[in-house]
């Protein structure tokens, strides 16, 4: 049955796509357009555009476009149906959707765990307050939480024996599933069920949208101290800890407002800190901190303060967290507390007063691992300071903005007097490693892909009738006279090989590639007649190349050059064929967007295709400017 036009038009109209995508995405103001990045593609320059007044969104990076019910459709895998009816209920609207006899949605499905976590959560919370929780409630308070507070996270306690919740309330068969798949109740190995979170203080975990998904429980003091401390949530098909953020769905809306966002260790911490007035704070709990946690908290900021214990583990944590922040871009700085406090010990102690002194007085992340650091005895020695700093190089080296780079090495200059140039360099050794390995896997796949494609299509047999370019030609020669250098020179300018155009030049320097990753050395002309034993057009091309190079590496031989020399030469060959290539992929692409720019009339997509054009047109400059001082 068609959905009503009407409904669909009263949704639309009263729902704002701006508010909608904010939900997942963190937009600002551009002209007419708000901007982000995309959430169904990874990039690192906002392409992900919202009008409102048109109710629609594009990705100019991916493609994806639609309104405000396909957003919905494709962000949280609904149908039609159900993005309508969740984007009805949200307007306040009545409208409930019609399916097909026997159909169930993946809302359907979740509905009953998060149903499950929501009965639980609301059981724990009166339990609390009750007679049977009255020792938890005072531990509570004894560590100076409010009421306020306690419900602002909707804290409870699961009480143990008669009163639990599994054996407070007849439950059938199919509900004791539901139970078990939710992570509420487990299982044991005589088959009895049992409660998983018994005589705990319990802190129910909310997603982003603000439905409870799992749960952390805390034992009492005196409690068996064989007890594991904390007891978290299983994986579940609604609870996937990597993904989760506690306390983000308090604190999304003031991570927006005040642009960063406070990361303590655990649920007590969180409370702690928001109840302080610091009400952007959140925490990985239950998991080290994860790349799929910094991408959901990019949608509100790209600034994060650390804050993490003064013991081994909390140390050790603040490394990993620093580190795993850079690379996905963050804005990174750190708080250390004194030995023995936490942020609840901490607020306890000295109060809002004291935390706000921390926060203004927070260090940055080089400072913050130079300290970790000096702890371990390492600038004790000259030996030991050249690995502390080599090792602060190494976390820089992670920092995707090679501006940022710079800036954080003329920090560790000036903090430990050395010379710029030499950290620069060592910087560049350390980055030039990562490249080549991201080549490597890059090279691994397109391989795969190639011998794949030869298999299916029958390659040998495949006719290109466009010849190689001369700079395609040129940059095959080097791979075929000394692989290792070629390879060396053509990372050094971040030179992307499926740049190059023909597929015959392209197989034969990823085979070069593998093969000198692999082994060491570049490979022989029978090592790679081999690898094309069944394509004779590659063999003639490797053949030919081949006899080419003989005749340049003679003539080499007779000016008497030395091998570093004619290495010096074979990298600077290497490095201009890759400048070449990459400016003649730059000129046709900024040709088709000249013709695409003719034809186009949403005046969001000139404005986007304009951007590439200059953008592009630059690059082209640059490499202009490259060339001509490498001839000067």
């Amino acid at each position: 049955m068609r959905t009503s036009d009407d409904i669909v038009e009263r949704v639309r109209n009263a729902i704002s796509i701006v508010d909608v995508v904010s939900e997942h995405v963190r937009l600002r103001k551009r002209g007419r357009s708000h901007i982000g990045l995309c959430p169904f593609h990874t990039e690192k320059t906002p392409s992900f555009n919202v009008v409102e007044d048109k109710g629609i969104f594009k990705c100019f990076g991916c493609g994806e476009a639609g309104d405000v019910f396909s957003f919905v459709m494709k962000i949280e895998g609904l149908t039609f149906p159900e993005a309508l009816a969740k984007l009805a209920k949200s307007a306040g609207i009545d409208y409930t959707p019609q399916q097909r006899s026997g159909e169930q949605t993946s809302e359907d499905k979740a509905e009953p765990l998060i149903g499950a976590c929501r009965e639980f959560a609301a059981f724990c919370y009166r339990a609390l307050r009750a007679d049977q929780g009255n020792s938890a409630m005072k531990y509570l308070l004894d560590r100076d939480f409010t009421e306020e507070i306690l419900k602002k996270f909707g804290v409870g306690f699961a009480p143990d024996g008669n009163s639990s919740f599994l054996h407070s309330q007849e439950i059938s068969d199919k509900t004791l599933q539901i139970y078990d798949q939710a992570g509420i109740i487990s299982r044991s190995d005589n088959g009895e069920y049992y409660d998983r979170f018994r005589n705990r203080v319990i802190f129910p975990i909310i997603n982003q949208t603000g439905r409870i998904v799992g749960f952390g429980g805390r034992i009492l003091p005196g409690m068996n101290k064989e007890l594991a401390k904390y007891v978290n949530s299983p994986e579940t098909p609604i609870y996937h800890k990597s993904h989760i953020l506690y306390g983000l769905f308090q604190a999304k809306e003031s991570i927006r407002k005040l642009d960063y966002a406070i990361m303590v260790e655990g649920y007590a911490d969180v409370l702690a800190v928001s109840q302080a007035g610091f009400e952007n704070v959140i925490a990985a709990a239950g998991t080290s901190l994860t790349t799929d946690q910094l991408n959901l908290l990019r949608r509100y900021t790209k600034t994060i303060v650390l804050l993490f214990d003064a013991d081994l583990a909390g140390k050790n944590a603040a490394l990993r967290g620093i580190e795993l922040a850079l690379a996905a871009d963050f804005d990174v700085s750190c708080i250390v507390l004194p030995v023995g406090e936490d942020p609840d010990s901490y607020l306890r102690k000295e109060g809002a007063e004291g935390f706000e002194r921390q926060l203004a007085q927070k260090i940055s992340f080089i400072e913050t691992k130079a300290r970790l650091l000096k702890e371990q005895g390492l600038f004790d020695s000259p030996e030991g300071a050249a690995r502390a700093i080599r090792s602060l190089v190494e976390t820089i080296a992670k920092v995707p903005d090679a501006i940022k780079q710079e800036l954080y090495i003329r920090r560790i200059a000036e903090r430990f007097q050395l010379m710029e140039s030499t950290l620069l360099t060592e910087l560049r050794k350390i980055t030039g490693r990562e490249r080549r390995e991201d080549v490597r896997k890059r090279v691994e796949s397109s391989q795969r892909e190639e011998i794949a494609s030869r298999q299916e299509k029958q390659f040998a047999s495949h006719v290109i009738d466009i010849p190689p370019s001369r700079a395609e030609l040129e940059l095959l020669r080097t791979f075929l006279e000394n692989a290792g250098v070629a390879y060396k020179a053509i990372i050094e300018i971040d030179f992307d090989i499926s740049l190059i155009e023909h597929e015959y030049v392209k197989s034969i320097i990823f085979t070069c590639i593998r093969s000198y990753e692999e082994n060491g050395e570049a490979p022989t002309v029978a090592i790679l007649l081999e690898a094309f034993r069944d394509d004779d057009a590659v063999r003639k091309l490797i053949i030919d190349t081949s006899i080419a190079v003989e005749k340049i590496s003679e003539e080499w031989e007779n000016a008497e050059l030395s091998t570093i020399q004619i290495e010096e030469k074979l990298a600077q060959s290497a490095h201009q064929s890759g400048v070449l290539i990459m400016s003649e992929v730059l000129e046709k692409r900024l040709n088709k967007l000249q013709q695409d720019i003719r034809q186009v009339k949403d005046e969001i997509e000139i404005s986007k295709i304009m951007e590439d054009i200059l953008a592009t047109a630059q690059q082209i400059k640059d490499l202009k400017t490259l060339r001509m001082r490498e001839a000067i």
